[in-house]
């Protein structure tokens, strides 16, 4: 049955007030005389203003609240509606709280209005939550399972009523509240007390009576409490699971005894038990083990079956990520519940399998009857089968299980290894972990080994890489990198030894050394007078995940006092695309503390755009990958992209350093699309800091990289903001940005009245073949030109009268008005204003015939009035 508006209203006006401190709502359904009881009981308003001071001070108690539950229930009364909500919330101190809220309508000439409020905290409720909470707890312990889950559970279900009864025969039921009969199903308190007859013992089932009397009496013997579980009988016939807890009360001057209890409805707990525990150790998409359940059923099985061998094999779908960019989510979901239904429907025993993350799935099975090439060629078959306009493939690693003593973690790890291969090779589909992945294994242990000792006898040298300014070829600053100098071990290469670190999280503690190194060259440049250019440092993925981040940036300049914007952070583009939110969050809180953030290897990810347009970036470092090749016919179109890349981040005004530059001809490119700044072994490879001071002698520039755009309104105009979309649409001429390289003008956006006043498809526009010269007139041309180079040189508005040809063939005068909007070395941003004179050109042309007719008639007259006309302009 559907909830009635009001009800639906009252849901929405008590969660925006528990979650959001919201009263707006609330108080535009006041009666003038609403009467408002708080929380405590001695605690109430009347009137709309006070009642509307009251809910803000209460909602202090509640800041920072969710809610979790939200339930109600309406009655009708003579005047309006009543209706009682159930509300269950967390906040930081508490997890779960609980309150009842009565909400009195009252109908009025204006509407629903409400006339009464009461809130109260609903003790009884939270008592028997944290009773059932605790004892399902004790058992879901043994599951693994988290406070957090099981008490999402326990409040999503909790239904209990209060009774009061004696422990005569039958026992004598006293009281009860509505919940009582509602939970089993009556249909009125009259009805439930006509079947009950006055005694609990009715309703208990007649096997679970005597055993829980006697529990009952066996844990009053050693407490005034107790709880037990037995079955209540419903009205149906049926029998639902309830907990009693409760304490036993003796009045000693009447002699009498009662209990005192909250009966709570376990059948909905019993029923999800099996499925919460389920949930626990599957994957919730595919149905699969999840990878703790799947070790454990791994496990299992290779203890039971001692004498049998055993593959471990893992497996994912190639480029999975690209077919949920083309598809969307909803399709790679597909797609892996149908290989999760392949898999559960695998006639293998003994036989484990489950969904390790994304789209990486585990099997284990036994090797004989070449079960892995059936199973390779039976999941080729499965990717054909799979209706999608798209080849899919998969890959395979397998790790045969030679010592059962291992951990299955550690088994996974080296099918995970031949996963790499086949990854990586390309035309292997299976890897299988061998030998030489264990000589892997081996030499990576070697580095894991002396990490530590070469860190701490400072085998890690800090090399410097500096960056030039491109147009000068000054040095402007340098980027921090590592180096290890291994006394057996000679140098080891960054390739080696980065991704061990980087996997073992000891990149962190190399990252804080190479950054406290960066800040003691800071420190040494000053107290020696020397010429003090900033030096970014890297910040990878496993460094963001350190909770303190921030704070050890802050220690360093602090300890080391040097001024933040000297010490320049540098992230990856791939740790964004990883875990964005994270990535932001971070990024604001140092760019805020004064550290200049640079966005390493732009353009390498997927989400480039979304990254410039989320991330509080102040620098650009782009990966020259555009440019590889660059010298073949064919790769003219990473040209163009790094070129469209540089243009935009102009326009956000944030300067670009091209990093890896190693060819003349990249240079040279780079300087003509108005790149700033360059790195890269053309110019210099990372050196030791002493051959780094000899390049900064040679020449350097500590004047800040700056982007230069013009005025803020400027840059505004050009990130074409909502309202200035509408600005420039709303104009009546035409209006036209145009840009200007060298003797090349190109448009860049044009508004509606562009297209109205010529008709232009905007293909043609916009299209690459689009010359604006072809559509004016060729006597016109010239003027045209010279009204673009005159607003140029002059960087005021210009103005020029100049016939255009139409997209229907008809030529138009047009009055021009070009002013710059901004000028940087050879680009040149301009402002066309184009307004339609082709009426007033006709009057001219009509007026110069007759003045031509007059001066064949009377020359002297003619020559006289234009003389006078002259004197008066």
């Amino acid at each position: 049955m559907d909830q009635s508006k009001t009800v639906v209203l009252t849901k929405r006006i008590l969660r925006e007030y528990y979650e959001f401190g919201n009263i707006t709502d609330i108080q535009k359904l006041f009666t003038e005389d609403v009467i408002l009881f708080g929380i405590h009981s001695e605690t109430y308003a009347t009137g709309k203003v006070k009642a509307e001071q009251l809910l803000r001070k209460m909602h202090q108690d509640i800041d920072s609240c969710r809610v979790t539950k939200l339930k109600c229930v309406e009655s009708n009364t003579g005047e309006g509606l009543t209706i009682r909500a159930n509300v269950v919330y967390s906040t930081n101190e508490r997890m779960r709280n609980m309150h009842q809220v009565l909400v009195i309508y009252r109908d009025t000439e204006a509407g629903r209005q409400i006339c009464g409020m009461h809130f109260q905290r609903d003790m009884r409720q939270e008592l028997t939550y944290q009773v059932v909470s605790s004892r399902l707890l004790n058992r879901g312990g043994e599951n693994e399972s988290t406070m957090e889950e099981i008490v999402d559970m326990v409040s999503s279900y909790v239904n209990c009523a209060y009774v009061q009864y004696r422990p005569d025969k039958g026992l004598p039921l006293d009281y009860y509240s509505d919940e009582l009969w509602r939970m089993l199903g009556y249909v009125s308190s009259a009805d439930f007390g006509a079947s009950l007859e006055g005694q609990i013992q009715r309703i208990i089932h007649a096997d679970d009576f005597q055993p829980s009397r006697a529990e009952i009496k066996r844990q009053l013997l050693k407490t005034d409490t107790y709880q037990v579980e037995y079955r209540l009988g419903r009205q149906d016939g049926s029998y639902i699971w309830c907990m009693e807890c409760g304490r036993y009360v003796f009045d000693k001057a009447t002699g009498v005894g009662t209990f005192n209890a909250v009966i709570t409805n376990l059948s909905p707990l019993k029923q999800t038990h099996a499925t919460f525990l389920y949930n626990l150790r599957h994957d919730r998409l595919t149905g699969l083990y999840n990878k703790k359940a799947f070790c454990r059923r791994t496990a299992e099985i290779l203890e039971e079956n001692p004498h049998t061998e055993f593959e471990i094999m893992r497996f994912n779908i190639a480029r999975f990520k690209v077919i949920n960019d083309l598809f969307g989510e909803e399709t790679g979901d597909k797609l892996l519940k149908y290989v999760a239904h392949f898999l559960k429907s695998i006639r293998l025993d003994p036989c484990a399998y489950g969904r390790l993350y994304a789209d990486n799935f585990l099997l284990c099975y036994p090797t004989e009857n070449n079960v892995r090439e059936h199973l390779i060629h039976s999941l080729q078959m499965l990717a054909e089968s799979f209706a999608l306009d798209y080849r899919i493939e998969f890959y395979f690693g397998v790790y045969t299980v030679r010592d059962p003593e291992l951990s299955v973690t550690t088994m996974m790890d080296r099918a995970s290894m031949g996963l790499s291969r086949a990854q990586h090779n390309g035309l292997v589909l299976c890897g299988e972990y061998d030998e030489d992945m264990r000589e892997c294994i081996v030499n990576e242990q070697v580095i894991v080994n002396n990490m530590h000792g070469s860190l701490q006898r400072g085998e890690f040298l800090v090399y410097l890489q500096p960056k030039y300014e491109l147009m000068s070829e000054k040095v402007i600053g340098a980027e921090a990198l590592v180096r290890w100098l291994h006394p057996q071990l000679g140098f080891i290469s960054p390739a080696k030894f980065i991704p061990v670190f980087e996997q073992n999280g000891f990149i962190y503690q190399l990252d804080k050394y190479v950054w406290e190194r960066a800040c003691q060259l800071l420190r040494e440049d000053m107290d020696k007078g020397r010429p003090i250019l900033p030096i970014s440092v890297n910040v990878s993925r496993i460094d963001l995940y350190s909770p303190n981040i921030v704070q050890v940036f802050e220690n360093l300049i602090r300890k080391y006092r040097i001024p933040p914007r000297y010490l320049e952070l540098e992230l990856t583009e791939s740790a964004y695309v990883e875990n964005p939110q994270q990535i932001i969050e971070i990024a604001k809180q140092l760019q805020g503390k004064g550290f200049p953030i640079l966005m390493d290897d732009f353009g390498s990810g997927y989400s480039s755009l979304n990254m410039l347009k989320d991330m509080p970036v102040d620098i650009l470092k782009i990966d020259l990958k555009f440019l590889a090749d660059s010298d073949k016919e064919d790769n003219g179109r990473g040209g163009n992209i790094l070129n469209s890349v540089v243009r935009m981040a102009k326009w956000l005004h944030i300067p670009v350093i091209a990093e890896g530059v190693e060819t003349q001809q990249q240079a040279d490119f780079l300087r003509t699309i108005g790149c700033e700044c360059v790195q890269g072994f053309f110019y210099s490879k990372p050196v030791p800091v002493d051959v780094y001071e000899g390049l900064v002698d040679q020449g350097y520039s500590s004047d800040p990289v700056l982007v230069h755009l013009g005025t803020d309104e400027t840059v505004d105009m050009m990130t074409m903001s909502a309202q200035l979309t509408v600005l420039f649409n709303s104009s009546g001429g035409a209006i036209g940005l145009y840009e200007l390289v060298g003797s090349s003008l190109e448009i860049l956006r044009v508004n509606d009245g562009y297209f109205k006043l010529f008709g232009d498809p905007r293909e043609k526009v916009y299209g690459p073949d689009n010359e604006i010269m072809d559509r004016i007139m060729p006597e016109d041309q010239e003027k045209f030109w010279q009204l673009i180079r005159e607003a140029v040189d002059k960087k005021n508005g210009c103005e020029a009268e100049i016939r255009r040809r139409c997209s229907n063939g008809s030529v138009v005068w047009v009055r021009m008005r070009a002013s710059v909007i901004c000028a940087e070395n050879m680009r040149t941003l301009l402002y066309l204003v184009m307004e339609d004179i082709t009426p007033l050109a006709r009057e001219r042309a009509q007026l110069k015939a007759i003045r031509e007719r007059l001066r064949a008639i009377n020359p002297e007259e003619v020559a006289k009035f234009e003389q006078e006309f002259t004197l008066l302009e």
